[in-house]
């Protein structure tokens, strides 16, 4: 009888052991967010070119007025289950002058689920609340890992940062697409030419109708006294928007085709993501 009893008692402790587990898999295990893996539950990588231009991030890098750090911002970011990136870029070598070292920041920690993702990227390195910021930085990159499903989108775009302003000045993008004539400015400010990725949100015009790239240029606290001249490559006659960061405003641009060099050309009084659109037929 006794051994009946023990045996008893051995076979419920077991499966309230099992049950405890069933449900720990259940309600507690699956319950928590899968975090996507470039490694795990990945069966196929594509290009971010095969997703709808309205899905795609809107990306923004902004130097600091110092230049030594890149206040990295993601919008639009819904469509994906997870987003990680890696931006890259050469620097001066500082233990061996004339020379370049390879240098970049990841991150892991985009909430696709937020409407915005904001973090600040340190050029450099930093010891004890004291920075050492990179200089010479040239041939930036942005590559960009997004999850839907079981499939990897990847992008890789490029970024430029310079330093101007106390003279009349023109910047350009490192394809070339994009020019930009600046005023004097009256000191020196570090901007940022980089490909958006994708356009800003809400946009007043079908997404489809984007030409790619869309091109932003981005600084801290510059305002033109006078209007700057931007051009963008365009292949027919088209329309030309700028977007504004800070005051998350589109603006429908005053603009001229140039056949001869083919791109849409105007003045503007501010720093912006600028993209050509078809125009209306």
């Amino acid at each position: 009888m006794e051994q009946s009893k023990k045996s008893l008692y051995i076979f419920a402790a077991v499966a309230f052991v099992l049950i405890a587990a069933a449900i720990f898999f259940l309600f507690v295990f699956q319950g928590k967010p899968k975090k996507p893996n470039a490694e795990e539950g990945i069966n196929e990588v594509k290009e971010l070119t095969e997703i709808p231009l309205a899905n795609r991030p809107f990306v923004t890098l902004t130097p600091t007025t110092d230049g030594a750090e890149i206040i990295m911002s993601v919008e639009n970011m819904g469509y994906f289950e997870g987003i990680e990136y890696e931006l890259t870029y050469q620097a001066d070598n500082p233990e061996a002058t004339g020379t370049k070292i390879q240098r970049g920041s990841t991150g892991t920690d985009v909430n696709t689920k937020e409407p915005k993702y904001k973090k600040s990227l340190l050029l450099g390195t930093a010891s004890r609340g004291v920075r050492s910021p990179d200089r010479g930085v040239e041939d930036g990159v942005l590559t960009m890992h997004m999850f839907k499903g079981d499939t990897e989108y990847q992008s890789e775009t490029k970024w430029d940062m310079l330093q101007t302003g106390t003279k009349v000045t023109t910047i350009k993008s490192r394809d070339g697409k994009f020019n930009m004539d600046l005023p004097a400015l009256g000191k020196d400010y570090w901007i940022i030419i980089a490909d958006t990725l994708g356009i800003a949100p809400n946009p007043p015009f079908k997404a489809e109708d984007a030409k790619l790239p869309s091109i932003g240029v981005f600084a801290v606290g510059l305002e033109l006294k006078k209007d700057a001249n931007v051009s963008l490559t365009a292949e027919t006659e088209s329309k030309l928007y700028s977007y504004q960061q800070q005051d998350s405003k589109w603006k429908d641009l005053t603009a001229k085709y140039n056949d001869e060099t083919k791109s849409m050309a105007a003045n503007v009084d501010a720093l912006a993501a600028f993209v050509v659109v078809s125009a209306p037929k």
